[in-house]
């Protein structure tokens, strides 16, 4: 693999700057509809920040026309995350049964860790960052 273990530490913090919520201070959460995100954010949080892979949570946010069972053993399998950690999933209604949504095609995954503890130091690691590079 090219990258180190601090390239992919820093990749970490960075996606979490950019794609991550920052609306609780108790977990931590990414969301995408790029398989490869959430893919890469378990891996990051499970080598990076230690939390087991038994303790993430998932959340789907899906379409009232999709097969929801289809769609969750499609982000199970890719996430390689036991159906049992998936939250109940948040189904918009579809006013266009055939529209195409394109990188939506499997709907938006939410990565969940519920761990205050990690949560505020990835927060403290970010604002290094902002500090020195904010106005």
């Amino acid at each position: 693999f090219p990258l180190s273990k601090r390239d992919l530490f820093i990749a970490g913090l960075f996606l979490y700057w950019g794609e991550g919520s920052k609306t609780r201070f108790s977990e931590l959460a990414v969301a995408n509809t790029d398989p490869s995100v959430p893919k890469f954010f378990i891996y990051w949080v499970t080598v990076f920040l230690g939390i087991e892979k038994s303790k993430i949570k998932i959340h789907l946010h899906l379409y009232s026309d999709m097969n929801i069972e289809n769609e969750t053993t499609f982000w199970s399998e890719t996430l390689k995350i036991q159906k049992k950690q998936f939250m109940k999933p948040y189904i918009k209604d579809s006013l266009f049964k055939k529209i195409n949504r394109g990188s939506f095609g499997h709907g938006t995954c939410t990565i969940r860790v519920g761990n205050a503890k990690v949560a505020k130091e990835t927060l403290v690691g970010l604002r290094v960052i902002q500090d020195h590079f904010g106005p």
